[in-house]
């Protein structure tokens, strides 16, 4: 199985990162995972995707959610060159659901008609789809955050974004797999880091080793950042086994 970076900024777009998606193709024989649907959602756009797209939203922030806006397009290149309707299920709590069903689908925002399904989930409370188990935890961040955690039969994978560095949701990650985890700023810029609700590198090396994954990658980065962001702070030598993501990655999980 493997996962796909579709974008690992935070913020905007830059020149080499989209925002926030991270694609699981075969998550099940007939459903794929998206979890966040930030502008690389486009990278979908003509792909062969099997008959469910369930879309995991961590919250209703732009970077998060304006590439969902693509589905349209996902959708209807689906019927055209596969001849099939791809059915379409997102996930998430009752606040991303009237911000993302209320506005960024809002005629007047979106004149299109699109038909999805939603499923409301709340925090800690494990549900199933398509045989995989979900399981979410509440984060420190302005608005709200969800972090999930899907466990197979014999792999899982955390996924946490936007959130402060708190212990909070340690529970949730401990024992993953394979983690992947924001790193949004560098430990100067810690205060800043904790009024928006985001990490330092000091955060994801916490929650790495917390994890005791035996992949992590880093993701959600500063879209002005230029250079490898994990150079700063000497992330490589107190996490070992953590990797910074980049646009276009693709992991075995």
């Amino acid at each position: 199985m493997r996962v796909e970076f579709l974008g690992t900024a935070g913020y905007h777009p830059s020149e080499t990162r989209h925002t926030t998606g991270v694609f699981v193709p075969d998550a099940a024989p007939d459903d794929a995972f998206l979890l966040d649907g930030g502008s690389g959602t486009f990278r979908l756009i003509g792909r062969d995707l099997p008959a469910r797209l369930n879309v995991f939203m961590s919250h209703a922030h732009l970077d998060h959610t304006f590439g969902l806006t693509f589905l349209y397009n996902i959708a209807a290149m689906q019927r055209i060159m596969r001849e099939r309707d791809l059915e379409i299920i997102f996930h998430g709590d009752a606040k991303t659901c009237d911000a993302v069903c209320g506005s960024l689908f809002n005629p007047l925002v979106f004149p299109l008609p699109f038909q999805w399904q939603w499923h409301e989930i709340e925090a800690a409370k494990p549900f199933e789809v398509a045989g995989v188990r979900v399981n979410t935890a509440l984060l420190p961040h302005p608005g709200g955050s969800l972090g999930y955690r899907f466990d197979w039969e014999n792999r899982s994978l955390g996924f946490v974004t936007d959130t402060s560095g708190t212990a909070d949701y340690f529970s949730l990650i401990e024992g993953v797999d394979t983690l992947i985890h924001e790193r949004n700023f560098p430990n100067e810029f810690a205060e800043l880091a904790l009024q928006s609700g985001h990490c330092t590198s000091r955060d994801l090396v916490g929650a790495g080793r917390a994890s005791g994954a035996r992949q992590i990658a880093a993701m959600h980065f500063n879209p002005i950042t230029l250079t490898d962001p994990l150079q700063e702070d000497d992330v490589y030598a107190q996490l070992p086994d953590v990797i910074a993501a980049v646009d276009g990655l693709t992991l075995e999980i």
